[in-house]
C-alpha cells in the first residue's frame, strides 16, 4: 500500500530549484522526435506545456503519433526485432509499461540521460519508466442528481443507477483493479472469481462504456450518467470546465493511477527521446499540467499553490491508497483484456 499522503505532501510543499540542464542536453540541430500518445486533452496539453515551451526552443520538432494504448503496445511488440522502430517515446499507463519492460523492450533510464529523474518522488521511481502524472481513482457523481454520494464501489449496483453508471472502456484494467479491491481486498486479484462476478454485476446494471476518458465528462454533463469511476484529476478538470461532478473516495480503498513515458530499445532517436522525458519532468511543465488537468506532479520541485493545491488536497480520513504489483498485473494484461471484451464489451 502506497503512502499517498507523503507523496502529496512532498509534491505540494517541496520547493527546490530545477536541476541545471546537463551540457549534453544543450541546443542541438533541428531533429525530430515521434511520441506515441493518446489524443484529446492529453495530446493538446503535451503540445502546449511540454513541446512548444520547452522542446521547440531546443530545435526539436515533435510529431505526435496519436492512438489508443492497446494498438500502441501491440505495435511495440510487433516491432521488437526491428533494428529501428517507428516511435521514440511511448506514453503508457504504468501497468502497460511494465508489460513491455518485463518483455525486455525498454531502454534503461538514469539521471545521466534524463537529469530531471533525480527529482522524481522516491515511491514513483523505476529503472525504465519516467512517471509523468498520477492521480487517485475515485467514484464520480453528479451532485445535482445524486444527493447521497456512493461510498463503496458496490453502491453502484443499486437499481436506482440502472443504466446510469459510466466507465472508460480504455481503463478496463483499472476498473478490474477496483473490482478486485472491493471484492477481495487485494488490488492484484484481477482474475479472481469474486472480482469477475462484481464486474459482471456492474455490467448487468446497465454499465455504459465510454471510448475515451474525455467522453465520460460529456456523459455527466448531458445527464446520460449519474455515477462512474474515474481519476480525481479529471474531476478537477471537469469542475473547472463547469461540468457538475464531485468525487467520493471508496471506503475499501483507492487505486493509484500512474501514467508516464518510456523509450523503446529500438527508438530511432534515443537522444531526442531523453530530451522529451526531461522536458516532461521540468517543474514548469509539471505545474502547468497540474493546473490545467488536475494530476499530481511526479517530481519534488514542483509545489502546488492556490486553487489547484486546494482542489487536489485529500479529504480528512482518506488514507488507504493501493498501487498494484506490476509484476503480477503486467502479465495478466492480455487475459484480462480478452475477458473484458468477451464479457463486458460484448456481454
Amino acid at each position: 500500500m502506497t503512502d499517498l499522503r507523503s507523496i502529496s505532501r512532498r509534491a505540494m510543499l517541496a520547493g527546490a530549484s530545477a536541476l541545471p540542464f546537463a551540457p549534453g542536453l544543450a541546443r542541438a540541430e533541428e531533429q525530430q522526435v515521434v511520441i506515441a500518445t493518446w489524443g484529446g486533452d492529453y495530446a493538446n496539453l503535451l503540445r502546449d506545456n511540454v513541446e512548444v515551451p520547452v522542446l521547440t526552443p531546443q530545435g526539436i520538432k515533435v510529431v505526435q503519433d496519436i492512438g489508443d494504448e492497446d494498438p500502441r503496445v501491440a505495435k511495440a511488440l510487433a516491432q521488437r526485432r526491428l533494428p529501428r522502430g517507428t516511435d521514440d517515446v511511448l506514453c503508457l499507463q504504468a501497468v502497460r509499461a511494465h508489460e513491455l519492460g518485463d518483455a525486455g523492450l525498454l531502454e534503461p533510464l538514469d539521471a545521466t540521460k534524463v537529469p530531471n529523474l533525480a527529482h522524481v518522488l522516491p515511491d514513483l521511481r523505476n529503472t525504465f519508466y519516467a512517471p509523468h502524472i498520477f492521480s487517485q481513482q475515485v467514484l464520480v457523481y453528479n451532485p445535482n442528481t445524486v444527493k447521497n454520494p456512493p461510498k463503496r464501489l458496490t453502491d453502484l449496483l443499486d437499481p436506482k443507477y440502472k443504466g446510469k453508471v459510466g466507465v472508460g472502456d480504455i481503463n478496463y484494467m483499472y476498473v478490474m483493479m477496483a473490482c478486485a479491491l472491493a471484492a477481495t481486498g487485494d488490488v492484484n486479484k484481477v482474475e479472481a472469481p469474486a472480482t469477475r462476478e462484481l464486474a459482471m454485476k456492474l455490467n448487468a446494471n446497465g454499465l455504459r462504456l465510454y471510448p475515451s476518458t474525455d467522453s465520460i465528462g460529456a456523459g455527466l454533463k448531458s445527464g446520460e450518467i449519474d455515477v462512474g469511476l474515474m481519476w480525481k484529476a479529471r474531476v478537477v478538470m471537469w469542475q473547472n470546465a463547469g461540468i457538475p461532478v464531485a468525487a467520493s473516495f471508496q471506503e475499501e480503498g483507492t487505486v493509484l493511477y500512474i501514467s508516464g513515458m518510456v523509450v523503446p530499445k529500438n527508438a530511432p532517436n534515443k537522444a531526442g527521446a531523453y530530451r522529451y522525458l526531461n522536458a516532461m519532468l521540468e517543474r514548469g511543465s509539471q505545474s502547468r499540467f497540474a493546473e490545467r488537468m488536475g494530476y499530481q506532479p511526479t517530481v519534488d520541485n514542483s509545489p502546488l499553490e492556490g486553487k489547484v493545491a486546494e482542489q487536489l488536497s485529500l479529504p480528512a480520513g482518506v488514507s488507504k491508497f493501493f498501487t498494484p504489483d506490476y509484476g503480477i498485473t503486467g502479465p495478466l494484461q492480455s487475459s484480462v483484456s480478452e475477458w473484458w471484451k468477451k464479457n463486458i464489451q460484448h456481454g
